[in-house]
């Protein structure tokens, strides 16, 4: 019989070298976590304990496939993020933790006005919307993607967590405004898909292999696409004193200031993550 702990070294060890020490480290501590249900503290005090035939067969059950590469997430279909647990399989995102930045900058503003209409463009999982829903008081929250399944997830997650959402299933590169001709939001969000097709190099294999090309990668020759058609959109959606933010690829800044400036916002800054890379640009005062 193996303990927690050897468990844990035994996963590390196995798992894909394109994940460094750390990353290994925490995929096998949140693997077994969840899988056992164990908290942090219990996951401390019993990682000597010897596992039970039951638990044994439960982590197994799952470990090729996280063996394979496969992100823990999907193997497991969970994600944390802003403190709340979202479903999630190969069909959306998994949510970062640097897009948490994005929705401290929204609430900071927003956290004393009421009943906003908000706007989240390509919205994955929900994780964005859900978040600003659970955060805004009486904001009333509608999301679009192009992907039916995108929308399902994002649809079982606002279930989940008991909120009501507006779905739309639309292609916002498309020239036909169907949904929203009489239609303007407070706030619009968008962290749309960003990286070239020339950066997949730069990108481990249990993204480029698992998550949904469509919904990360774009063409070198039009990277720009989205931030064009959604800024586009929000000038004419946006009521009067509304806001435009997005999640921006750090090569970018300037371009998609000056966008937000070519679509006659005339108050825009970007927005730096964590490790100091521009990560996001907020846009308001449309002329």
């Amino acid at each position: 019989m193996k303990t927690i702990k050897q468990y844990g070294l035994e996963i590390q060890n196995l798992l894909p070298d394109f994940y460094d020490f750390n990353e290994k480290k925490s995929i096998s501590e949140f693997f077994i976590k969840e899988i056992l249900n164990l908290s942090n503290t219990e996951y401390l005090l019993k990682k000597n304990d010897l596992l039970s035939k039951q638990e044994l067969l439960k982590l197994e059950n799952k470990k090729d496939r996280l063996l394979a590469g496969e992100p823990v997430q999907y193997v497991l279909n969970k994600a944390y993020f802003y403190g709340y647990e979202f479903f999630v399989d190969k069909r959306v995102l998994i949510p970062r933790q640097e897009t948490e930045i994005l929705i401290d900058e929204i609430i900071k503003l927003y956290k004393s006005e009421e009943n906003l209409e908000i706007l989240d463009i390509g919205c994955g999982s929900g994780n964005i919307a859900i978040s600003l829903k659970k955060n805004l008081k009486d904001s009333q929250v509608s999301v679009i993607d192009i992907s039916a399944g995108a929308l399902d997830v994002c649809s079982k997650n606002a279930t989940n967590h008991n909120v009501n959402l507006c779905f739309y299933q639309y292609d916002i590169l498309s020239t036909e405004d169907k949904f929203f001709n009489e239609i303007s939001f407070d706030l619009i969000v968008s962290n749309p898909p960003y990286v070239r097709n020339s950066e997949k190099d730069l990108i481990l294999k249990n993204v480029t292999e698992f998550e949904p090309a469509n919904a990360i990668f774009v063409s070198d020759n039009e990277p720009l696409i989205y931030y064009q058609a959604i800024a586009g959109f929000a000038k004419t959606h946006l009521k009067p004193k509304g806001a435009l933010f997005f999640e921006i690829n750090e090569a970018f800044g300037p371009h998609i200031v000056q966008i937000c400036h070519n679509s006659g916002f005339t108050q825009v800054k970007i927005i730096q993550d964590l490790h100091n890379k521009d990560r996001f640009v907020f846009a308001r005062g449309l002329g």
